[in-house]
This record gives structure tokens, sequence and C-alpha cells, in this order.
């Protein structure tokens, strides 16, 4: 349990950071440069591979945008 606990809060810092990073990016890929440093964070989960191979980075691109166009 600690172990597992523990991954999920590095997943969840990854998330955070995530959020406060985003809206200082021009691009996606300019998002996705800016996550690689903080990908350590998902060591343990299955996000990483969510993030490359089911297009998780750009589902955060389009949800924060996507966001803006419904206010």
């Amino acid at each position: 349990m600690g172990m597992s606990s523990w991954i999920l809060d590095q997943v969840d810092e990854f998330y955070e950071i995530a959020q406060k990073t985003i809206g200082s990016c021009e691009c996606i890929e300019e998002f996705q440069k800016e996550m690689k440093e903080h990908e350590g964070l998902l060591a343990g989960s299955t996000e990483l591979e969510y993030l490359y191979n089911d297009n998780g980075y750009s589902d955060l691109w389009n949800e924060y945008w996507e966001s803006f166009q419904d206010a």
C-alpha cells in the first residue's frame, strides 16, 4: 500500500505541474518538451504509456484550451 500511494502522489504531482505549465506554452510540442523533464514522476504507473500511446498530451492540451471557449 505504501508504494502504490507514493506512485499515485507522484502522478498527481505530474498533473499539477502540467496544469501550471500548459498555459505558458505556445503549442502542444512546447508543452510536451516542457513536461519531458517531469515524466520521471510517472515511473511505476501506466500514465506515461497513456501520454504517448493514447494521445494523452493532446487530450490535456485540448481540454485546457477548450475550457476557455466555454467561458
